[in-house]
């Protein structure tokens, strides 16, 4: 179904341009020209890798944009996880909850999701391909904990001394050249991430939504192998990295979508066993080597606002769910897949993401802002510890003195696959309408 705009509405803008072509030079000099109106003004509180969406709105609207840090003074909430605070429910009012519907919200609800987003290690695939040769992002897509993380810590080695090192992924082998080429600027394997909280997906999917010591404790072990490989081969001192971890929204937002498009995907490894696993519908296999679909965020109204804020604020959130250039604005410029499954493949890079998806992916677990920001805390706790100890794995597995105290039951696809709910694009693309410093990912 092609997006269509209809020639009739064009019509009568250009006959009221050939009447007033044919009035008297006289006449037309004694009519009273109205004031423009103001513009609408709109105070926003967003996540950076969700202020395109915001600034897309002002743009396309004529809407005067302020950004403001303080989330209790702002109109409109766009933030990477449910956010806290007295906010309006979206079902209280008619036409919000007819955009709630859209997205399969049909009772009590304080925040419209913004859609979904894939999630794990990105690279770009010339830099693989330079060091590794063709094929190599596809190795490290399907290798097992072993192979990966033999492979960082080969590539490490090489990085501070290079030299010919054959290495193993996906069951073929691989060898490093014996030079460091002259383009290749990482200074580390990875670099810092732009999400964190979503690195936990495999582990809460593990625990099949039992938010126990005893659901969690394998799982986040896991975890904790994978987050401390990473630390350990991070690059330092603002370097640049090979691989990154994030969504796709934050390199977007990051980057730009030139330089996204040359990107590969490879999934957030952590090192599990089915012995791990109190979910039947997954197995150990399954959570390695599928990347997440992970939730890029929400839209919140702040409750008790004035009339013309609220008024601002529902302007926006409806353009988003209702408009067509919204919609482009979450599928084309934040790249997500929609909450009713629409996706956009019009650039290299969001193609990718949809055959992925319709391939197999994770779902994405929900966290509000509380939980999330505890999850990262976490991590960020391991940052330059230099032995791994016996208590530090115990402190970070440590769920009751972190974790969420309400359960959230992902929704699970059939045991040991991912889900493949591929999202509505037509052949070009276009979308159906049914504080911590960030480093760089290496370019050549």
């Amino acid at each position: 179904m092609q997006k269509i705009k209809s020639a009739a509405l064009a019509l009568p803008a250009l006959l009221l341009a050939g009447c007033a072509a044919a009035l008297p030079a006289e006449n037309t000099a004694t009519i009273e020209t109205a004031a423009a109106a103001a513009p609408q003004t709109l105070k926003v509180y967003t996540s950076a890798s969700l202020a395109p969406a915001a600034q897309a709105y002002a743009e396309a609207q004529g809407v005067a944009l302020t950004l403001t840090d303080e989330a209790a003074s702002a109109d409109l909430l766009l933030t990477d996880h449910a956010p806290g605070g007295s906010l309006l429910d979206v079902t209280s009012d008619t036409l919000l909850a007819a955009a709630a519907a859209r997205a399969g919200i049909t009772e009590n609800a304080n925040a419209l999701p913004l859609g979904r987003s894939l999630y794990g290690y990105w690279a770009r695939a010339d830099v693989l391909n330079a060091l590794l040769g063709d094929g190599a992002a596809a190795a490290l897509q399907t290798a097992n904990w072993e192979e990966w993380s033999d492979f960082v810590e080969t590539l490490s080695a090489w990085m501070a001394e290079p030299n010919a090192a054959t290495l193993n992924g996906g069951g073929a082998d691989y060898t490093l050249p014996d030079a460091r080429p002259g383009s290749l600027t990482a200074t580390g394997v990875f670099a810092a991430p732009l999400d964190r909280a979503s690195g936990y997906t495999a582990a809460l999917l593990a625990a099949d939504g039992t938010y126990t010591a005893d659901a969690l404790t394998g799982p986040l072990n896991g975890v904790y192998s994978a987050v401390t490989l990473e630390w350990d081969h991070m690059a330092a001192d603002g370097g640049e990295g090979i691989f990154r971890r994030a969504k796709l929204t934050d390199l977007l937002a990051e980057y730009g979508a030139d330089t996204c498009n040359g990107l590969v995907l490879v999934p957030f490894k952590c090192q599990l066993d089915d012995s791990d696993l109190t979910a039947e519908d997954y197995n150990a296999e399954g959570l390695l080597n599928y990347p997440v679909l992970a939730d890029v965020g929400s839209i919140a109204i702040n409750a008790g606002m004035s009339a013309d804020g609220l008024k601002a604020a529902k302007s926006a959130a409806l353009w988003l769910y209702s408009n067509g250039a919204g919609e482009d604005a979450l599928t084309e410029t934040l790249g997500v897949v929609t909450p009713w499954n629409t996706a956009a493949g019009t650039t290299a890079v969001t193609a990718m993401q949809v055959q992925q998806v319709g391939t197999g992916i994770l779902p994405g677990v929900a966290l509000d802002t509380a939980a999330a920001d505890a999850l990262t805390a976490n991590e960020l706790t391991l940052q330059d510890s230099e032995k791994h100890t016996k208590a530090e794995r115990t402190a970070f597995v440590d769920w009751p003195r972190w974790g969420r105290r309400s359960k959230t039951t992902p929704s699970l696809p059939p045991r040991g696959k991912p889900s493949q709910r591929k999202p509505h694009t037509t052949p070009k693309g276009d979308t159906y309408r049914e504080e911590e410093k960030h480093y760089g990912i290496q370019t050549l």
